[in-house]
């Protein structure tokens, strides 16, 4: 018979007698310890939730988020020098082409008339891909790589190369005065000039997350507003390694700490990050009518390969899988965006 099935007792030696535990007290023990274990994380659930009022929007308020009607905002507008204001984004990889050109012709179809510049690596992007992004309108800037810090300790892997993202403070070196950076998996729905007229050195919008974080102040830096400096540039650089933020999320943790101070706070409309709609449909609903720039984070509408040994032709009559879920109606918008570009840079980029 095991020595579990009963209570050992040793001989006497005139101490207490010791009793051995049994299988069964182990497994009530157990229990009791994962019955404290539940409680211990409902109470910090709900000692930890807060009331996001975006969470249970309720649309109190329906006035445009631009007031178009503004003198002094349209007499701004007008006055801006195309020449020393840009809309930029990135390329570090040839399977993003297809959303970069899709960006340059929404932006078109917006009529953003500002200087269009598309940074990227030299030699992590192909001859072909940089043909194409000309093609549609990118005035392609090589810029040098920037590592992470401390050898990529804790970076998604993902984002291994996107504090190269920085080097768009030194456009001031090419007449550029402000820019507006809009990462390659946006899309642009609507003219926002009125950027350009901020008079802050800084400006991005709040994250969103899935979690119990819900609604921040951090801001996403899919989409940015900021003033080049040089200057500026330089500073970052001496103190990547040295500021205290969060690895994981690269140069977006990094700029949170660097201009947490000097941040202004954006509308959604300018960077409505579809995480939105899953966290809150009724703000979503709200917000589609003014909607700027629409950020693909959770699901990307675009496979994600170049055009590698396709022809220009069949690159661009590749088919689409249609959107499914949660986001149908905004990866057809995308979809719709690269039918026009298609039809438009099929015969434009042909020698590409």
């Amino acid at each position: 018979m095991s020595s579990d099935s009963y209570d050992y007792h040793s001989l006497s030696n005139g101490h207490k007698r010791f009793t051995r535990p049994t299988s069964r007290s182990w497994k009530v023990f157990g229990v009791a310890l994962l019955a404290i274990y539940a409680i211990g994380l409902t109470v910090y659930a709900v000692k930890t939730h807060r009331f996001f009022s975006l969470d249970y929007y309720e649309p109190l308020n329906n006035a445009s988020v631009i007031d178009w009607s503004q003198e002094t905002y349209l007499s701004q507008t007008t006055a801006l020098n195309p020449e020393e204001h840009a809309v930029v984004s990135s390329l570090y990889t040839d399977s993003y082409i297809r959303p970069i050109i899709t960006l340059g012709h929404s932006l078109d179809a917006a009529n953003m008339n500002m200087r269009r510049i598309l940074v990227y690596i030299p030699g992590s992007v192909s001859a072909a891909s940089l043909c194409l992004a000309t093609a549609a309108g990118w005035t392609v800037h090589p810029v040098s790589r920037i590592a992470p810090p401390h050898h990529g300790k804790g970076v998604n892997r993902l984002y291994l190369d996107q504090y190269t993202k920085l080097n768009i403070w030194t456009l001031d070196s090419i007449g550029i005065k402000s820019l507006v950076y809009v990462d390659a998996d946006t899309l642009v729905r609507r003219n926002f000039v009125e950027l350009f007229t901020l008079p802050y050195n800084f400006a991005a919008v709040p994250d969103i997350y899935r979690d119990h974080r819900g609604f921040t102040v951090e801001f996403n830096a899919g989409v940015l507003f900021l003033r080049t400096s040089t200057a500026v540039f330089e500073d970052m650089l001496s103190k990547i390694g040295t500021a205290r933020f969060p690895p994981s999320m690269a140069e977006q943790a990094f700029l949170n700490a660097y201009f947490g101070l000097q941040a202004i706070r954006l509308p959604y409309a300018y960077n409505a990050n579809i995480a939105i709609k899953w966290r809150s449909p009724a703000l979503w609903k709200a917000m589609v009518a003014d909607l700027c720039i629409v950020h693909y984070t959770l699901d990307k509408p675009f496979p994600l390969q170049g055009q590698g040994r396709q022809s220009v032709k069949e690159f661009f009559e590749s088919p689409l899988d249609p959107g499914r879920g949660l986001w149908t109606e905004e990866i057809a918008w995308w979809q719709e965006s690269w039918r026009e570009t298609a039809a438009i840079l099929k015969n434009k980029a042909a020698h590409c």
